[in-house]
């Protein structure tokens, strides 16, 4: 190889990129490999969206708020880490749900939502008698074939009926994946709950024959200094090969199978491989190639935002049965999910405040985060009085803003052209792109992606030297 065949890239220090520089320097220590590895980060923090706040003595987290361990790719690393002495878990179940003006908790066992058990459709006072009936019949009725264009919606609708799909399903999903269900393939999505259907023969025997998939407490994670303990450990490990304050401006071609990377405008590196892990709203200023414009064009990103409220204690007269609230998209509400910090996580049960964790800003309401943070906190708070009864002012409250920072849509086929992966991976070999919404949704999945991209570029070095 080529001195510079023999340098990685890592571009972005949130969980994923921190993820494949963790997962690069273990392979290349334990096969002894020629390699360099170089992890850039544009800012001075690392994390991405897993954010936490030191707020007195309490870490509470402005991004991320919690970890579905329902798939374990998470819990692996933390072992690897040694971290499962800091892991707190999930209490008091799951969320309410909020639809035509009325609290609605679901008490049976159910996964996302979705009852376990046919005959439990019968306990969800939320949908109406034909709702009910519709759930049964397609239940029993419905189809198994899943292509790459199968949505979330199309999906669900076609397997638990419309009612359940559009009250409970999809809040749910939405609350975990921050995405755009019409348009979100479900192989993206969930792959491992259509893997479960096909083998199950339907979904309801997949959900009733996998009880760890249920919902309910501790089946979400954060730690006792919040989400950024994982983000600190990583970076622990790999802080040698960190440089900070590097924005990546461009990539392009070189010779001999290398690219040359822009540095702040500045400084150039040539390497012979780059893991992208950045935001996707990126990706057109990284690489200006005409022949991947139409590519960057499909990409839409969402934006969202966080608010974290602290209350007087007993404020709080709509007391949810659960750890807090998600909201239908019929509701006019602009909240889209609610969390009750201190029924959630043990550690935050005896405060004399009442913490709330609020997002907002899903699908159409997008406009809010261009609002002022008073402008915002006055929505919020008309929406916290109808829902949780809340009348008291806020002892005080933080604002956080995401901005084009999730992708509204999976990568999926448009007509007949390969999606933006295929054509990366066809006209630049060496270069991945992973994250959130790459290759699915939530910080299992960028671990996973993380796990999987790093032995793609080993295997992809040791074939070009």
């Amino acid at each position: 190889m080529e001195r510079s065949k023999k340098r990685i890239a890592v571009i972005g220090t949130g969980i994923t990129g921190l993820t494949v520089a963790y997962r690069l320097k273990k392979i290349i220590k334990e096969e002894n490999l020629p390699l360099e590895l170089l992890v850039l980060e544009g800012s001075i923090r690392s994390g991405g969206k897993i954010h936490t706040m030191k707020i007195g003595e309490d870490y509470l987290d402005i991004g991320a708020e919690s970890i579905d361990i329902r798939t374990n790719h998470t819990m692996d690393l933390i072992e690897e880490l040694n971290l499962q002495k800091e892991v707190i878990r999930s209490q008091y179940g799951k969320q309410d749900i909020y639809a035509f003006n009325k609290l609605y908790h679901i008490e049976n066992p159910s996964y996302n939502g979705i009852p376990a058990k046919r005959s439990d459709i019968w306990k969800y006072d939320i949908l109406s008698f034909q709702g009910k009936i519709s759930y049964l019949k397609d239940t029993y009725l419905s189809e198994s074939e899943v292509h790459e264009k199968t949505s979330v919606m199309d999906y669900l609708t076609a397997r638990i009926g419309s009612e359940l799909t559009e009250y409970v399903a999809e809040p749910y999903f939405s609350e975990i994946y921050v995405t755009d269900m019409e348009s979100t393939s479900i192989e993206v999505l969930n792959k491992q709950i259509v893997e479960l259907e096909q083998q199950y023969g339907d979904l309801t025997k997949a959900i009733e024959a996998n009880p760890n998939l249920l919902d309910g407490n501790g089946n979400q994670i954060s730690f006792k200094q919040g989400l950024e303990t994982l983000i600190k450990a990583l970076l622990k490990e790999v802080k040698e090969h960190v440089l900070f304050s590097k924005k990546v401006t461009e990539i392009k071609k070189s010779i001999e199978d290398t690219y040359i990377i822009d540095i702040n405008q500045k400084e150039q590196v040539r390497v012979g491989a780059v893991i992208v892990a950045t935001d996707p709203s990126v990706y057109r200023e990284l690489f200006n190639d005409p022949e991947l414009i139409d590519y960057f064009k499909d990409i839409r990103t969402t934006s969202i935002g966080y608010s974290m409220f602290s209350f007087p204690k007993g404020t709080i007269k709509n007391e949810p049965q659960g750890n807090g609230v998600l909201c239908s998209r019929r509701n006019d509400s602009h909240i889209s999910s609610i969390v009750w910090l201190n029924k959630k996580w043990e550690n935050l049960k005896e405060k004399e405040e009442e913490l709330i964790g609020v997002y907002f800003g899903r699908g159409n309401e997008e406009i809010m985060l261009s609002l002022s943070n008073k402008q915002i906190e006055e929505l919020l708070l008309k929406d916290l009085e109808r829902i949780l009864g809340i009348t008291e002012e806020p002892i005080y409250h933080v604002v956080k803003r995401w901005t084009n920072s999730y992708l509204k849509s999976s990568f999926k086929n448009q007509d007949e052209k390969p999606r933006l992966l295929d054509a990366i991976k066809n006209d630049y070999p060496g270069i991945y792109l992973a994250g959130n919404g790459v290759n699915g949704f939530g910080i299992n999945s960028c671990i996973e992606q993380g796990n999987k991209v790093s032995e793609k570029v080993i295997a992809y070095l040791k074939k070009t030297k």
